[in-house]
């Protein structure tokens, strides 16, 4: 079956890039191997989506204030940074809705198996489903695999971090029970507290419900090899274990979970960074010190760097840049395959420097700007900025 574009990656970055794309009046397929859009924020138990604003300005507009305006009444709003904490299902059912009113074709429970190069383009992509073989073709391609899968198997240059270099890998849980949740409180005490995995030295969780009694935990922490089958399957197991003994150990320690009971354990494993194209352009710590200027701007990024390293929370590299920095159009394009585009956590950057473009927003835009890039041909610049600007992207 042809397309115009074809999005593999439904997360925030593939529904960014499926919506762009069909914006830009194009015939779009988007493929998933989960059962519905959404990625991390649905399935990794990350249902939260923070606007960074900057000059008193939001700045992501564009698909992901369409998402916002859809889903804030249902949504609880962290008065302290302006987050949208989202009901997972929620999150998959508004993403659906926006993408049926799109046109877009929708493929889930559909792995990626195969890629046919020529000449330096993707010709075809092959999917397994439902126990069939499915074969499909496009003029342009994107990828917002999170691992950059579709780019890897296309043969373009990528960038996979030593272990020590990259970071932590985590199971999210929520729990009820909790009475008079303090986070300042929590923040303070927690390094005395002889924490389990002593690698996890800072408390980090925030409240899920409206009345404060549900918190949603990220304190579980792996380190390993995502890439690698058994070693994912390795760090799956070892987490959901942590999940039971961090729970039994709240009880005892922290004021307020002396009820605490687990009531949601994500169906996935996170993972914060595992690999990423050499494109174009690559984001470089430098850059983000620097502020470096962009001539060719598609989104917004953060210039802080270096947090869930596998030994602490700090990284040896981290740097706590105040303030945002755009994202480069080079940094979507990917070396040797002339027709893909590549959007969220796996564009160009240096993987010291990923937790720059790697959060849910940021996904969203870049994956938006990778969509519409494909859509028109992958352009120069000024046509793209042409399109971006008539989708509302800041």
């Amino acid at each position: 079956m042809k397309y115009d574009v074809i999005v593999v990656g439904a997360g925030s970055a593939g529904f960014g890039a499926a919506m762009g794309a069909a914006r830009a009046g194009k015939k779009v397929l988007l493929i998933d191997r989960n059962s519905t859009p959404g990625g991390s924020t649905v399935f990794c138990g990350t249902p939260v989506f923070t606007p960074y604003a900057a000059a008193g300005k939001e700045t992501f507009k564009g698909i992901f204030a369409e998402f916002i305006d859809l889903v804030q009444d249902r949504c609880l709003v962290n008065p302290s940074n302006g987050a949208y904490n989202i009901f997972e299902a929620d999150a998959a059912l508004f993403m659906t809705r926006m993408l049926k009113d799109a046109n877009v074709d929708m493929l889930f429970y559909a792995v990626l198996t195969g890629v046919v190069c020529r000449d330096g383009k993707i010709e075809k992509i092959n999917v397994f489903c439902c126990g069939k073989h499915l074969e499909f073709s496009a003029d342009c391609f994107v990828d917002t695999t999170g691992d950059a899968v579709l780019s890897q198997m296309a043969g373009v240059p990528v960038n996979e971090p030593e272990e020590d270099k990259t970071m932590t890998k985590t199971v999210l849980f929520k729990v009820t029970g909790v009475k008079g949740f303090d986070k300042k409180k929590l923040l303070e005490i927690f390094p005395q507290l002889e924490f389990p995995y002593p690698w996890q030295d800072r408390f980090m969780g925030g409240p899920a419900g409206p009345d404060g009694e549900d918190i949603l935990l990220n304190l579980t922490a792996v380190s390993g090899n995502a890439l690698d089958p058994f070693d994912l399957t390795r760090m799956d197991i070892q987490l959901r274990e942590q999940v039971f003994t961090i729970c039994e150990w709240m009880r005892r320690k922290l004021p307020g979970f002396e009820n605490a009971r687990p009531v949601f354990v994500a169906p996935n494993i996170g993972v914060r960074f595992s690999r990423c194209i050499t494109g174009r352009e690559v984001i470089s710590c430098a850059d983000l010190d620097n502020d470096t200027p962009v001539t060719e701007p598609v989104a917004i990024g953060k210039r802080a760097y270096g947090d869930h390293f596998t030994k602490t929370f700090n990284s040896p590299w981290r740097k706590n840049n105040i303030g945002l920095r755009a994202i480069p159009y080079g940094a979507l394009i990917p070396q040797g395959v002339s027709n893909l585009t590549v959007g969220g956590r796996c564009i160009s950057i240096d993987p010291q420097a990923a937790t720059a473009v790697r959060y849910a927003p940021c996904c969203m835009m870049t994956g938006q700007a990778a969509g519409i890039a494909a859509a028109l041909g992958i352009p120069e610049y000024e046509c793209l900025k042409k399109e971006l600007k008539k989708q509302n992207v800041f």
